[in-house]
């Protein structure tokens, strides 16, 4: 037995406290992605302000426009449905918005995978590694774009009859219900998500050895600087993604009473949505606590505001004066 999840009687928000916590959960994640993520792309396209790999830059730098478009398509969209608690009727507009959200989060993982892996790589081939350039990198990032767009669209042109409003969550999603998804889906899950997370892993820890083993055997000091930025993004990408495989991986285990659905269905499912949503606003912290030279470029641009805004109160009392 399945639930029908776009039933908002039985699985919306209810409890208007509740209603109030999420929506204001999903304002902090939409406010601090819009600055957050918007600095990342500005500090680092404009004023270079990511001393780090080229790989790891570019990196940096898709994941951020992944973030942005995350926060556009799914999230503002989602807090406007909490606060009408209505779904909408246009099928036009929640067809791009399962399109957009699910395909720029598959390109997000992918994108983390590459920036982990390239770093390993970069580590123990460094000389290989100093080949690499900006514009190669970019084009290898764009692959990536091009090649995960098989999924969603595969998805859409397959069952777009498929795509309902789920209330869990105040967004879109597909509801699998046909058929072919037994076969499909599972490939598609492992090709995309599965994989790119276990390469996420493997590539953190190896990162983490060979680090260690560079500096045992030359007996050197390293620079941990991206070492660091590139574990923690990946570490709290792991972390973040362990609620919703939790869910996945025991759902079908889980009792259906189909008249009181229980709270794993409802109030975890929205927790392990929510938890993953750190993911949007997680990296400008993890670089300003990581990167030294994007920190000097907050605490500059601070200064020149607060300096700004100090001149112009003095001059705004030496006039009343």
């Amino acid at each position: 037995m399945s639930y029908n999840y776009s039933n908002c009687t039985l699985f919306g928000i209810q409890n208007k406290a509740e209603r109030f916590v999420y929506g204001g959960w999903f304002v902090f994640i939409i406010t601090c992605s819009l600055l957050g993520d918007t600095t990342i792309l500005v500090a680092s396209i404009r004023y270079k302000a990511f001393k780090l790999q080229k790989i790891v830059v570019a990196c940096i730098q898709h994941i951020a426009i992944c973030d942005l478009l995350v926060t556009i398509s799914a999230i503002i969209p989602t807090l406007i449905s909490i606060i009408k608690d209505s779904k909408g009727n246009n099928r036009l507009l929640h067809i791009m918005s399962f399109f957009v959200t699910y395909y720029v989060y598959s390109v997000s993982i992918n994108l983390l995978s590459a920036m982990t892996l390239g770093k390993l790589l970069s580590l123990k081939y460094p000389f290989r590694a100093g080949t690499w350039t900006t514009a190669r990198i970019h084009k290898f990032c764009a692959g990536i774009w091009i090649t995960v767009l098989i999924n969603p669209v595969l998805q859409i042109l397959i069952d777009k009859e498929g795509i309902v409003f789920d209330c869990r969550l105040y967004t879109n999603a597909h509801s699998y219900t046909s058929s072919i998804w037994k076969i499909l889906l599972p490939i598609l899950s492992l090709v995309v998500m599965v994989t790119p997370n276990v390469i996420i892993i493997v590539s953190t820890i190896l990162l983490l050895k060979e680090a260690r083993r560079v500096v045992t055997d030359s007996r050197k000091s390293l620079r941990w600087q991206g070492i660091m930025t590139v574990v923690l993004t990946a570490t709290v990408s792991i972390i973040t993604f362990l609620p919703p495989a939790v869910y996945l991986i025991t759902e079908p285990f889980i009792d259906k009473d189909p008249s009181v659905p229980g709270p794993f269905y409802k109030e975890f499912y929205r927790f392990s949505a929510a938890v993953m949503c750190v993911n949007v606003l997680a990296n400008f912290f993890v670089y300003s606590l990581t990167v030294t030279s994007f920190r000097n470029f907050l605490k500059s641009k601070f200064k020149q505001a607060f300096s700004f805004q100090s001149n112009k109160f003095t001059k705004g009392n030496f006039l009343i004066i």
